[in-house]
């Protein structure tokens, strides 16, 4: 069982993923902004990081909250697990996968597209939360 807190803007994915969580035993805490989430996640200290990248008030704020936590050396090693629907509602030809990830750009260790296919998040869920900290595909971004 572990912690996850779950940030994004659609309270309709916050209960979807929470729900799938919970069933599979772990704890859910979630936000509906990145507002004070350093603060928060300070407080709480959870085990995995689920955030998505568009809130209302900036359509990157999920991005710029991934450089934020894994700038903290006290965050930086805490999983992150991004998901978004900007692959389906972007009218952009680009999208955006697991091959974006860069300490740079996206420092985040897994992406999921929405709607959230619960086997898909399980699987992710479970591969992050078992993976020693130097195996994860993003390292902290500290001492920039």
């Amino acid at each position: 069982m572990a912690k996850i807190l779950v940030v994004d803007n659609n309270p309709v994915t916050i209960e979807q993923v929470g729900v799938i969580l919970r069933n599979a035993g772990h704890v859910v805490d979630s936000r509906h902004d990145t507002g004070g989430l350093t603060d928060f996640i300070h407080e709480t200290h959870p085990d995995l990081i689920i955030l998505g990248i568009y809130f209302n008030d900036d359509a990157h704020a999920g991005i710029k909250a991934a450089r934020v936590l894994t700038d903290d050396p006290h965050l930086c090693r805490t999983p992150i697990l991004m998901l978004s629907a900007i692959n389906r509602n972007s009218r952009l030809p680009l999208r955006i996968s697991e091959s974006d990830i860069s300490e740079d750009f996206l420092p985040i260790d897994a992406f999921i597209d929405k709607p959230v296919q619960a086997e898909l998040l399980l699987e992710k869920v479970e591969r992050l939360l078992t993976l020693a900290p130097k195996q994860r595909i993003r390292h902290c971004r500290t001492g920039r």
